[in-house]
């Protein structure tokens, strides 16, 4: 990136211009996430450089590429001669042009569909991101990669990648007849773009999703190697769930799980069977005992328990010791919406009395509206409604949050001394 340290965003357009010896654009894509940061120089060990991640839908052989001639004759307003060490920013009406000069000048290149050369990678080969670039043309590094020259989406999936933050939905289903694949965005919650929306609209646009599995290393080189499973296509009634996943920061945020269907023969290993499965047609509840290992939301992996996710298990543990020694049973329900991947597991749940809890590790404003929401969710998908619904916090909440919760049928637990509890009902 040069000298250049912001002003940039996730999805912004770029092109790759070769400034000196056969000069002229040679690809185009976009900024993955936007972000600039500083690493190892490229060819000085003792110097930093600054860099971003960009994800590549045109890469061209150079003989291929637009010619600077006509980029300083079709789109005249923008100072081509100049070398910037920050990179070139275009703005309208150039930005304009040049988008519908690359798009022409792509398209008179790639063959018609009736020339283009058969694909004859078979089931269970071996390619490489380059070998499969070199041969079918796309990018070399997004998960989604279509291809300008063959009319093809590639997609990768690296189960290992979904695990490094903390959940992994690819895969295929129990059943063999789906295989679930998580869309790109690494920031935020993921959009219906760029290579999402190569995915949703691949028959539209009349290419073929071909998914490769990542499958160690080449021999001797270093590079990682992909398993070619076979051609697939989005299922027309449900072609994508939503789920909820982290990002790459740890933050919330909602991602595509597409529902991929085969296309004649494909590779099925028991590796690659999906951890989360395929989505339920209906919903599902039942009751588990509270020791279930299981966790109802992500957590920022490899970071330990937030202060307040502490204190909420202890306050957990010491009520439900109080309601053992009361001689109730104490379980907790494991719930899946219609139509969902993952299961949603409510704190407590007091059989004797049917009394439903969410517990908090603060009694603050955010904590008890989040802790209402939750319960009044649970509740839609319990067989019977609870006939009771209370908040479990560890200190007594302002008499106005004691009214919120009373105003929607909810009550109130605090702890007045350890393992001693008092109650406000509406």
């Amino acid at each position: 990136m040069g000298t250049r340290r912001g002003g940039t965003s996730a999805g912004d357009r770029v092109f790759l211009l070769r400034q000196e010896n056969e000069r002229g654009i040679v690809a185009s894509g976009r900024l993955t996430d936007g972000i600039i940061f500083e690493a190892p120089h490229y060819s000085d060990p003792h110097r930093t450089a600054w860099y971003s991640y960009i994800t590549w839908d045109t890469v061209l052989p150079i003989a291929d590429r637009l010619p600077f001639d006509e980029l300083r004759s079709a789109v005249p307003g923008h100072p081509w001669n100049t070398i910037y060490a920050s990179g070139q920013q275009l703005n309208p009406p150039a930005a304009n042009q040049l988008e519908a000069l690359w798009q022409t000048h792509v398209r008179d290149l790639r063959l018609p569909r009736a020339a283009v050369s058969a694909w004859d990678v078979e089931v269970g080969d071996h390619l490489t991101r380059k070998e499969r670039m070199e041969r079918f043309g796309g990018g070399s590094q997004g998960g989604i990669e279509p291809s300008a020259q063959t009319p093809n989406v590639f997609l990768y999936s690296d189960p290992s990648k979904g695990e490094a933050y903390g959940y992994n939905f690819d895969g295929w289903s129990d059943d063999g007849t789906v295989f679930m694949y998580t869309g790109e965005g690494q920031r935020g919650d993921q959009l219906m773009r760029e290579g999402n929306l190569a995915i949703l609209t691949h028959k539209r646009q009349q290419n073929a999703l071909r998914l490769f599995v990542a499958d160690g290393v080449v021999p001797g080189a270093g590079a990682k190697n992909h398993l070619y499973v076979g051609e697939f296509e989005v299922d027309p009634a449900q072609p994508y769930v939503v789920e909820d996943a982290p990002d790459v920061d740890g933050e919330p945020r909602t991602v595509f799980v597409f529902r991929l269907l085969p296309v004649g023969s494909t590779l099925e290993r028991t590796e690659d069977r999906s951890d989360i499965g395929d989505a339920a047609s209906s919903g599902s509840a039942e009751l588990v005992d509270l020791e279930a290992n299981e966790s109802s939301e992500f957590e920022t992996p490899g970071a330990p328990p937030t202060t307040a996710t502490k204190r909420e298990a202890d306050l957990v543990d010491r009520y439900a010791a109080m309601l053992a020694k009361e001689r109730h049973p104490v379980r907790r329900w494991r719930l899946r919406a219609p139509g969902e991947l993952t299961s949603m597991l409510t704190d407590l749940y007091d059989a004797t009395e049917q009394e439903l809890y969410e517990a908090k590790g603060s009694a603050n404003r955010a904590s008890i509206r989040l802790a209402l929401g939750q319960l009044l969710d649970y509740e839609r998908h319990l067989p019977e409604p609870p006939k009771l619904k209370t908040v479990l916090v560890p200190h007594q909440p302002a008499k106005d949050l004691v009214s919120l919760l009373h105003r929607h049928g909810v009550g109130c637990v605090w702890e007045t001394s350890k393992g001693e509890f008092k109650r406000a009902d509406p």
